[in-house]
Protein backbone atom coordinates (compact mmCIF):
# COMPACT_ATOMS: atom_id res chain seq x y z
CA UNK A 1 0.00 0.00 0.00
CA UNK A 2 3.02 2.34 0.71
CA UNK A 3 4.47 1.64 -2.85
CA UNK A 4 1.20 2.47 -4.45
CA UNK A 5 -0.08 5.81 -2.77
CA UNK A 6 3.89 7.39 -2.87
CA UNK A 7 3.66 6.15 -7.15
CA UNK A 8 -0.06 8.02 -6.61
CA UNK A 9 1.41 11.15 -4.47
CA UNK A 10 4.52 11.70 -6.90
CA UNK A 11 1.79 11.54 -9.77
CA UNK A 12 0.17 14.96 -7.73
CA UNK A 13 2.74 16.48 -6.66
CA UNK A 14 4.61 16.17 -9.93
CA UNK A 15 1.53 17.76 -12.04
CA UNK A 16 0.92 20.18 -9.59
CA UNK A 17 4.33 21.63 -10.23
CA UNK A 18 4.21 21.16 -13.82
CA UNK A 19 1.31 23.11 -14.13
CA UNK A 20 -0.12 24.91 -10.92
CA UNK A 21 -3.59 24.88 -12.51
CA UNK A 22 -4.17 21.67 -12.15
CA UNK A 23 -3.16 21.65 -8.02
CA UNK A 24 -6.99 21.81 -6.67
CA UNK A 25 -7.63 18.53 -9.04
CA UNK A 26 -4.40 17.14 -7.51
CA UNK A 27 -5.05 18.13 -4.21
CA UNK A 28 -9.06 16.38 -4.30
CA UNK A 29 -7.66 13.15 -5.33
CA UNK A 30 -4.80 13.02 -2.22
CA UNK A 31 -7.31 14.74 0.25
CA UNK A 32 -10.32 11.84 -0.55
CA UNK A 33 -7.92 8.99 -0.83
CA UNK A 34 -5.13 9.68 2.12
CA UNK A 35 -7.25 8.20 4.64
CA UNK A 36 -8.38 5.39 2.82
CA UNK A 37 -4.99 4.30 2.52
CA UNK A 38 -4.13 5.11 6.15
CA UNK A 39 -6.76 2.85 7.30
CA UNK A 40 -4.97 -0.27 5.08
CA UNK A 41 -1.71 0.55 6.46
CA UNK A 42 -0.58 -1.38 9.90
CA UNK A 43 -0.75 1.09 12.59
CA UNK A 44 -2.67 3.83 10.60
CA UNK A 45 0.22 6.50 10.51
CA UNK A 46 -0.66 10.28 11.22
CA UNK A 47 1.98 11.25 8.77
CA UNK A 48 -1.04 10.94 6.45
CA UNK A 49 -2.99 13.98 7.74
CA UNK A 50 -0.15 16.38 5.99
CA UNK A 51 0.12 14.53 2.20
CA UNK A 52 -2.58 16.86 0.54
CA UNK A 53 -0.99 19.96 2.32
CA UNK A 54 2.42 18.59 0.88
CA UNK A 55 1.03 18.47 -2.83
CA UNK A 56 -0.63 21.68 -2.27
CA UNK A 57 2.81 23.47 -1.13
CA UNK A 58 4.00 22.12 -4.45
CA UNK A 59 1.68 23.61 -6.72
CA UNK A 60 1.41 26.77 -4.63
CA UNK A 61 5.28 27.28 -4.86
CA UNK A 62 4.89 26.86 -8.80
CA UNK A 63 2.68 29.40 -8.43
CA UNK A 64 4.48 31.85 -6.96
CA UNK A 65 7.79 30.91 -9.14
CA UNK A 66 5.84 31.96 -12.18
CA UNK A 67 4.43 34.81 -10.22
CA UNK A 68 6.91 36.45 -8.52
CA UNK A 69 6.84 37.85 -5.20
CA UNK A 70 3.81 40.42 -5.75
CA UNK A 71 1.64 37.75 -6.00
CA UNK A 72 1.67 37.57 -2.42
CA UNK A 73 -0.31 40.89 -1.69
CA UNK A 74 -2.42 41.16 -4.66
CA UNK A 75 -5.63 39.13 -3.98
CA UNK A 76 -5.49 40.84 -0.55
CA UNK A 77 -4.62 44.79 -2.42
CA UNK A 78 -5.38 45.09 -5.81
CA UNK A 79 -9.28 46.04 -5.43
CA UNK A 80 -9.60 47.28 -1.50
CA UNK A 81 -7.07 49.02 0.94
CA UNK A 82 -9.56 48.94 3.01
CA UNK A 83 -7.93 45.42 4.91
CA UNK A 84 -4.32 46.43 4.30
CA UNK A 85 -3.71 47.84 8.00
CA UNK A 86 -5.96 44.63 10.01
CA UNK A 87 -3.96 42.35 7.81
CA UNK A 88 -0.48 43.50 8.29
CA UNK A 89 -1.64 43.97 11.74
CA UNK A 90 -2.32 40.25 11.96
CA UNK A 91 0.61 39.18 10.47
CA UNK A 92 2.83 40.76 12.95
CA UNK A 93 0.45 39.32 15.56
CA UNK A 94 1.06 35.98 14.29
CA UNK A 95 5.17 36.18 14.08
CA UNK A 96 5.04 37.40 18.07
CA UNK A 97 2.96 34.93 19.19
CA UNK A 98 5.10 32.29 17.08
CA UNK A 99 7.98 33.31 19.38
CA UNK A 100 6.03 33.30 22.44
CA UNK A 101 4.91 29.92 22.47
CA UNK A 102 8.26 28.95 20.93
CA UNK A 103 10.13 30.29 23.94
CA UNK A 104 7.64 29.46 26.30
CA UNK A 105 6.95 25.87 25.56
CA UNK A 106 10.19 24.93 24.16
CA UNK A 107 9.09 22.73 21.79
CA UNK A 108 8.77 24.47 17.79
CA UNK A 109 6.09 21.90 16.69
CA UNK A 110 3.47 23.52 18.61
CA UNK A 111 4.54 26.62 17.11
CA UNK A 112 4.56 25.28 13.80
CA UNK A 113 1.16 23.72 14.44
CA UNK A 114 -0.35 26.99 15.20
CA UNK A 115 1.31 28.36 12.36
CA UNK A 116 -0.02 26.12 10.30
CA UNK A 117 -3.68 26.26 11.49
CA UNK A 118 -3.57 30.06 10.50
CA UNK A 119 -0.93 29.64 7.56
CA UNK A 120 -2.74 27.35 5.30
CA UNK A 121 -6.15 29.04 5.34
CA UNK A 122 -4.11 32.56 4.10
CA UNK A 123 -1.77 30.79 1.39
CA UNK A 124 -4.74 29.30 -0.24
CA UNK A 125 -6.18 32.17 -0.52
CA UNK A 126 -3.83 33.39 -2.68
CA UNK A 127 -3.84 30.18 -4.28
CA UNK A 128 -7.16 30.62 -4.90
CA UNK A 129 -7.45 33.97 -6.62
CA UNK A 130 -4.99 33.14 -9.34
CA UNK A 131 -6.29 29.68 -10.28
CA UNK A 132 -10.27 31.17 -9.87
CA UNK A 133 -10.04 33.00 -13.82
CA UNK A 134 -13.76 32.34 -14.63
CA UNK A 135 -17.08 31.09 -13.29
CA UNK A 136 -17.05 28.53 -15.65
CA UNK A 137 -13.92 26.86 -14.53
CA UNK A 138 -14.57 27.30 -10.62
CA UNK A 139 -17.94 25.59 -11.66
CA UNK A 140 -16.37 22.50 -12.79
CA UNK A 141 -14.23 22.45 -9.52
CA UNK A 142 -17.48 22.16 -7.97
CA UNK A 143 -19.17 19.72 -9.82
CA UNK A 144 -15.48 17.61 -8.84
CA UNK A 145 -16.40 18.09 -5.21
CA UNK A 146 -19.96 17.56 -5.37
CA UNK A 147 -19.36 13.87 -7.41
CA UNK A 148 -16.87 12.74 -4.63
CA UNK A 149 -18.78 13.83 -2.28
CA UNK A 150 -22.26 11.92 -3.02
CA UNK A 151 -19.10 9.28 -3.47
CA UNK A 152 -18.19 10.04 0.16
CA UNK A 153 -22.15 9.78 1.25
CA UNK A 154 -22.88 6.43 -0.01
CA UNK A 155 -20.32 4.72 1.32
CA UNK A 156 -21.35 6.46 4.67
CA UNK A 157 -24.44 5.22 3.44
CA UNK A 158 -22.77 1.71 3.27
CA UNK A 159 -21.50 1.42 6.54
CA UNK A 160 -24.72 2.33 8.35
CA UNK A 161 -26.52 -1.16 6.12
CA UNK A 162 -23.83 -3.05 8.10
CA UNK A 163 -20.73 -3.40 5.28
CA UNK A 164 -17.70 -4.00 7.39
CA UNK A 165 -14.62 -2.95 5.29
CA UNK A 166 -11.17 -1.64 6.49
CA UNK A 167 -11.47 0.90 4.33
CA UNK A 168 -14.89 2.11 6.17
CA UNK A 169 -13.79 1.98 10.07
CA UNK A 170 -13.10 5.15 11.54
CA UNK A 171 -9.32 5.79 12.50
CA UNK A 172 -8.48 5.08 16.13
CA UNK A 173 -10.81 3.41 18.23
CA UNK A 174 -13.84 5.16 16.56
CA UNK A 175 -16.46 7.60 18.01
CA UNK A 176 -19.70 6.08 19.90
CA UNK A 177 -22.86 8.48 20.47
CA UNK A 178 -25.19 7.89 23.60
CA UNK A 179 -27.88 10.05 22.64
CA UNK A 180 -32.23 9.15 21.53
CA UNK A 181 -31.81 6.34 24.24
CA UNK A 182 -29.11 3.63 22.68
CA UNK A 183 -26.15 3.81 21.29
CA UNK A 184 -25.43 5.12 17.90
CA UNK A 185 -22.13 4.65 15.82
CA UNK A 186 -20.74 7.66 13.76
CA UNK A 187 -20.08 6.11 10.45
CA UNK A 188 -17.04 7.95 8.26
CA UNK A 189 -17.35 6.10 5.03
CA UNK A 190 -14.03 6.19 3.28
CA UNK A 191 -13.25 9.42 5.92
CA UNK A 192 -11.21 8.99 8.52
CA UNK A 193 -13.83 10.57 11.09
CA UNK A 194 -16.96 10.95 10.97
CA UNK A 195 -16.80 14.60 11.74
CA UNK A 196 -14.44 15.22 8.91
CA UNK A 197 -16.69 13.27 6.54
CA UNK A 198 -19.77 15.20 7.59
CA UNK A 199 -18.04 18.58 6.88
CA UNK A 200 -17.32 17.08 3.26
CA UNK A 201 -20.77 15.65 2.33
CA UNK A 202 -22.11 18.97 3.86
CA UNK A 203 -20.42 21.54 1.71
CA UNK A 204 -21.03 19.24 -1.32
CA UNK A 205 -24.61 19.70 -0.40
CA UNK A 206 -23.89 23.61 -0.08
CA UNK A 207 -21.90 23.46 -3.94
CA UNK A 208 -24.67 21.33 -5.34
CA UNK A 209 -27.10 23.94 -4.87
CA UNK A 210 -24.65 26.78 -5.44
CA UNK A 211 -24.28 24.67 -9.17
CA UNK A 212 -28.59 24.45 -9.58
CA UNK A 213 -29.09 28.15 -9.12
CA UNK A 214 -26.29 29.08 -11.34
CA UNK A 215 -26.48 26.74 -14.22
CA UNK A 216 -27.41 28.09 -17.45
CA UNK A 217 -30.37 25.61 -17.91
CA UNK A 218 -31.79 24.13 -14.92
CA UNK A 219 -32.44 20.30 -14.35
CA UNK A 220 -34.72 18.96 -12.75
CA UNK A 221 -35.74 20.07 -9.14
CA UNK A 222 -36.97 17.20 -7.96
CA UNK A 223 -32.95 15.53 -8.91
CA UNK A 224 -31.48 18.12 -7.25
CA UNK A 225 -34.07 17.89 -4.22
CA UNK A 226 -33.26 13.81 -3.85
CA UNK A 227 -29.36 14.47 -3.88
CA UNK A 228 -29.42 17.08 -1.35
CA UNK A 229 -31.55 14.88 0.50
CA UNK A 230 -28.92 11.70 0.18
CA UNK A 231 -26.18 14.17 1.06
CA UNK A 232 -28.20 15.27 4.54
CA UNK A 233 -28.94 11.39 5.42
CA UNK A 234 -25.26 10.71 4.90
CA UNK A 235 -24.81 13.68 7.32
CA UNK A 236 -27.56 12.42 9.92
CA UNK A 237 -25.48 9.28 9.98
CA UNK A 238 -22.45 10.55 10.59
CA UNK A 239 -23.93 11.76 14.39
CA UNK A 240 -22.65 15.26 13.76
CA UNK A 241 -25.14 17.57 14.36
CA UNK A 242 -23.53 21.01 13.59
CA UNK A 243 -22.86 20.09 10.06
CA UNK A 244 -26.74 19.68 9.78
CA UNK A 245 -26.53 23.11 11.23
CA UNK A 246 -24.23 24.22 9.22
CA UNK A 247 -26.39 23.69 5.62
CA UNK A 248 -29.05 25.03 7.36
CA UNK A 249 -27.51 28.13 7.69
CA UNK A 250 -26.51 28.05 4.37
CA UNK A 251 -29.60 27.65 2.61
CA UNK A 252 -31.48 30.24 5.12
CA UNK A 253 -28.61 33.35 4.32
CA UNK A 254 -28.74 31.91 0.71
CA UNK A 255 -32.57 32.52 0.24
CA UNK A 256 -32.48 35.54 2.14
CA UNK A 257 -29.74 37.04 0.32
CA UNK A 258 -31.05 36.12 -2.65
CA UNK A 259 -34.52 38.03 -1.88
CA UNK A 260 -32.44 41.21 -0.85
CA UNK A 261 -30.81 41.64 -3.80
CA UNK A 262 -33.45 40.27 -6.45
CA UNK A 263 -37.12 39.86 -4.61
CA UNK A 264 -38.51 38.70 -7.83
CA UNK A 265 -36.72 35.52 -8.17
CA UNK A 266 -36.99 34.32 -4.62
CA UNK A 267 -40.14 32.51 -4.85
CA UNK A 268 -37.86 29.91 -7.07
CA UNK A 269 -35.64 29.33 -4.00
CA UNK A 270 -38.00 28.87 -1.80
CA UNK A 271 -40.00 26.79 -4.29
CA UNK A 272 -36.89 24.83 -4.51
CA UNK A 273 -36.72 24.57 -0.58
CA UNK A 274 -39.94 22.97 0.09
CA UNK A 275 -39.33 20.09 -2.64
CA UNK A 276 -36.13 19.39 -0.97
CA UNK A 277 -38.13 19.61 2.36
CA UNK A 278 -41.15 17.06 1.12
CA UNK A 279 -38.42 14.85 -0.45
CA UNK A 280 -36.66 14.53 3.05
CA UNK A 281 -39.78 13.35 4.17
CA UNK A 282 -40.95 11.17 1.69
CA UNK A 283 -37.08 9.31 2.10
CA UNK A 284 -37.25 9.30 6.16
CA UNK A 285 -41.47 7.94 5.92
CA UNK A 286 -41.33 6.04 2.92
CA UNK A 287 -38.32 5.08 1.47
CA UNK A 288 -36.64 3.55 4.92
CA UNK A 289 -39.61 1.80 6.75
CA UNK A 290 -40.11 -0.32 9.20
CA UNK A 291 -36.95 -1.51 11.59
CA UNK A 292 -34.41 0.06 8.94
CA UNK A 293 -36.63 3.52 9.11
CA UNK A 294 -36.87 3.32 13.19
CA UNK A 295 -32.70 2.85 13.24
CA UNK A 296 -32.16 5.83 10.70
CA UNK A 297 -34.65 7.74 12.54
CA UNK A 298 -32.59 7.74 15.36
CA UNK A 299 -29.54 9.85 13.71
CA UNK A 300 -32.22 12.24 11.95
CA UNK A 301 -33.69 12.41 15.44
CA UNK A 302 -30.58 13.79 17.39
CA UNK A 303 -29.53 15.78 14.47
CA UNK A 304 -32.92 17.72 14.53
CA UNK A 305 -32.00 18.45 18.45
CA UNK A 306 -29.25 20.68 16.97
CA UNK A 307 -31.75 23.30 16.81
CA UNK A 308 -33.55 23.35 20.33
CA UNK A 309 -29.67 22.94 22.05
CA UNK A 310 -28.42 25.72 19.47
CA UNK A 311 -28.24 29.14 21.95
CA UNK A 312 -27.14 27.32 24.81
CA UNK A 313 -24.06 25.70 22.93
CA UNK A 314 -22.70 28.80 21.50
CA UNK A 315 -23.29 30.65 24.80
CA UNK A 316 -21.49 27.52 26.62
CA UNK A 317 -18.91 27.02 23.61
CA UNK A 318 -19.03 30.25 21.52
CA UNK A 319 -18.76 32.87 24.15
CA UNK A 320 -17.75 31.44 27.64
CA UNK A 321 -14.39 29.98 26.54
CA UNK A 322 -13.35 33.77 25.78
CA UNK A 323 -13.45 34.19 29.99
CA UNK A 324 -12.30 30.18 30.52
CA UNK A 325 -8.69 31.79 27.95
CA UNK A 326 -8.61 34.94 29.76
CA UNK A 327 -8.16 33.15 33.22
CA UNK A 328 -5.53 30.15 31.67
CA UNK A 329 -3.28 32.75 30.05
CA UNK A 330 -4.57 36.40 30.71
CA UNK A 331 -5.40 39.75 27.84
CA UNK A 332 -2.46 38.66 25.88
CA UNK A 333 -2.82 35.11 25.25
CA UNK A 334 -0.60 32.10 25.48
CA UNK A 335 0.99 31.60 22.46
CA UNK A 336 0.24 30.17 18.36
CA UNK A 337 -0.41 26.36 18.88
CA UNK A 338 -1.67 25.70 22.22
CA UNK A 339 -5.39 26.12 21.42
CA UNK A 340 -4.63 23.71 18.44
CA UNK A 341 -5.25 19.46 17.79
CA UNK A 342 -1.77 17.58 18.51
CA UNK A 343 -0.41 20.28 20.53
CA UNK A 344 -0.36 18.60 24.07
CA UNK A 345 1.75 15.71 23.02
CA UNK A 346 4.43 18.47 22.25
CA UNK A 347 4.96 20.44 25.94
CA UNK A 348 1.82 21.99 25.91
CA UNK A 349 -0.65 19.70 27.84
CA UNK A 350 -3.74 21.06 28.99
CA UNK A 351 -2.45 24.51 28.76
CA UNK A 352 -5.31 26.00 27.02
CA UNK A 353 -8.22 23.22 28.19
CA UNK A 354 -11.95 23.48 26.83
CA UNK A 355 -11.28 27.32 26.17
CA UNK A 356 -9.92 26.18 22.59
CA UNK A 357 -13.40 24.39 21.87
CA UNK A 358 -14.95 27.55 20.49
CA UNK A 359 -13.17 29.52 17.77
CA UNK A 360 -13.63 32.50 19.90
CA UNK A 361 -12.08 30.79 22.67
CA UNK A 362 -8.95 29.79 20.55
CA UNK A 363 -8.37 33.26 19.23
CA UNK A 364 -8.29 34.58 22.77
CA UNK A 365 -6.22 31.63 24.32
CA UNK A 366 -3.84 31.67 21.44
CA UNK A 367 -3.43 35.66 20.20
CA UNK A 368 -5.47 37.18 22.91
CA UNK A 369 -7.56 40.18 23.09
CA UNK A 370 -5.11 42.25 20.79
CA UNK A 371 -5.81 39.21 18.30
CA UNK A 372 -9.88 39.13 18.87
CA UNK A 373 -9.35 43.04 18.16
CA UNK A 374 -8.00 42.71 14.92
CA UNK A 375 -9.55 39.91 13.50
CA UNK A 376 -12.80 42.07 14.52
CA UNK A 377 -11.16 45.13 13.03
CA UNK A 378 -10.05 43.11 10.00
CA UNK A 379 -13.53 41.04 9.53
CA UNK A 380 -15.76 44.52 9.32
CA UNK A 381 -13.51 45.76 6.85
CA UNK A 382 -13.59 42.47 4.66
CA UNK A 383 -17.68 42.78 5.28
CA UNK A 384 -17.38 45.91 3.83
CA UNK A 385 -15.60 45.06 0.96
CA UNK A 386 -17.73 41.97 0.48
CA UNK A 387 -20.63 43.81 0.27
CA UNK A 388 -19.01 45.40 -2.90
CA UNK A 389 -18.94 42.41 -4.23
CA UNK A 390 -22.19 41.13 -4.28
CA UNK A 391 -23.12 44.87 -5.59
CA UNK A 392 -20.93 44.32 -8.32
CA UNK A 393 -22.09 41.16 -8.93
CA UNK A 394 -25.79 41.91 -8.53
CA UNK A 395 -25.64 44.95 -11.30
CA UNK A 396 -24.64 42.54 -14.40
CA UNK A 397 -28.04 42.52 -15.97
CA UNK A 398 -26.55 40.86 -18.98
CA UNK A 399 -24.95 37.81 -17.19
CA UNK A 400 -27.23 37.19 -13.88
CA UNK A 401 -25.64 34.49 -12.61
CA UNK A 402 -23.33 36.44 -11.25
CA UNK A 403 -24.90 36.91 -7.94
CA UNK A 404 -26.26 33.76 -7.38
CA UNK A 405 -22.35 32.03 -7.96
CA UNK A 406 -20.57 35.21 -5.68
CA UNK A 407 -23.38 35.12 -3.28
CA UNK A 408 -23.06 31.36 -2.54
CA UNK A 409 -19.85 31.87 -2.12
CA UNK A 410 -19.95 34.31 0.74
CA UNK A 411 -22.73 32.11 2.60
CA UNK A 412 -20.57 29.18 2.50
CA UNK A 413 -17.74 30.93 3.85
CA UNK A 414 -20.10 32.52 6.48
CA UNK A 415 -21.89 29.25 7.40
CA UNK A 416 -18.14 27.91 8.60
CA UNK A 417 -16.95 30.85 9.98
CA UNK A 418 -20.29 30.18 12.41
CA UNK A 419 -19.61 26.82 12.69
CA UNK A 420 -16.16 27.13 13.80
CA UNK A 421 -17.41 29.64 16.44
CA UNK A 422 -18.66 26.89 18.18
CA UNK A 423 -16.60 24.00 17.00
CA UNK A 424 -12.69 24.24 16.22
CA UNK A 425 -11.33 20.48 15.99
CA UNK A 426 -13.00 20.07 12.82
CA UNK A 427 -10.66 23.04 11.42
CA UNK A 428 -7.56 21.99 12.49
CA UNK A 429 -8.04 19.97 9.46
CA UNK A 430 -5.59 20.62 6.62
CA UNK A 431 -7.24 19.50 3.87
CA UNK A 432 -10.60 21.00 5.02
CA UNK A 433 -7.99 24.38 5.81
CA UNK A 434 -6.72 24.31 2.38
CA UNK A 435 -10.68 24.17 1.08
CA UNK A 436 -11.78 26.70 2.35
CA UNK A 437 -8.99 29.37 1.71
CA UNK A 438 -9.14 28.45 -1.74
CA UNK A 439 -12.90 29.48 -1.83
CA UNK A 440 -12.21 32.84 0.04
CA UNK A 441 -9.73 33.42 -2.62
CA UNK A 442 -12.03 32.57 -5.64
CA UNK A 443 -14.25 35.29 -3.53
CA UNK A 444 -11.71 37.77 -3.98
CA UNK A 445 -11.38 36.89 -7.79
CA UNK A 446 -14.63 37.43 -7.94
CA UNK A 447 -14.22 41.65 -9.61
CA UNK A 448 -11.58 40.68 -11.65
CA UNK A 449 -13.28 37.31 -13.15
CA UNK A 450 -16.17 40.04 -14.13
CA UNK A 451 -13.73 42.69 -15.47
CA UNK A 452 -12.68 39.30 -17.68
CA UNK A 453 -16.03 38.14 -18.73
CA UNK A 454 -17.51 41.84 -19.39
CA UNK A 455 -14.32 43.75 -20.76
CA UNK A 456 -15.58 46.88 -19.18
CA UNK A 457 -12.36 49.05 -18.54
CA UNK A 458 -14.74 51.24 -16.31
CA UNK A 459 -15.45 48.57 -13.86
CA UNK A 460 -11.48 48.87 -13.29
CA UNK A 461 -11.86 51.69 -10.83
CA UNK A 462 -13.14 49.66 -8.07
CA UNK A 463 -9.35 49.16 -7.68
CA UNK A 464 -8.99 52.55 -6.02
CA UNK A 465 -12.26 52.27 -3.99
CA UNK A 466 -11.94 51.77 -0.18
Amino acid sequence: MWGLFTLLFTGACLLSFLDWRKTMGAVLLIGFTQDIFRKLIAGEPRVFIVMVGAVFAVGLTSLLVRKGRTALTEPFLRWTVGIRTPLILFLILLVLQFFHSFFRYGNPTVSLIGLLSYGAPFLAVIFGYFWATDMEKVRSLFRLYVVIGIVVAITIMMSFQGVRWTIFNEVGAGLKIYDMGTILESHSGIMRTGEIAAWHVATAACLLLILFFTALKRGSNTIVAICVVALMIAVFLTGRRKMFMFFSLFVLFYVFGIAYFRRGVALGYVFTGLVIALAGWLAVEIVFPGGYGESINNYIARGTTVYSDASGRFMEIGINPIYWAYNRVGLLGGGLGIGSQGAGYFGAANVAGGSSEGGLGKIMVELGLPGLIILAWLGLSGFRYVIRILKLAAAQSSEPRWLGFALGVVVLLFANFLTFSVATQLYGDIFILIMLGTFAGILLAIPRMIVNSTELEGLRNLSVQR
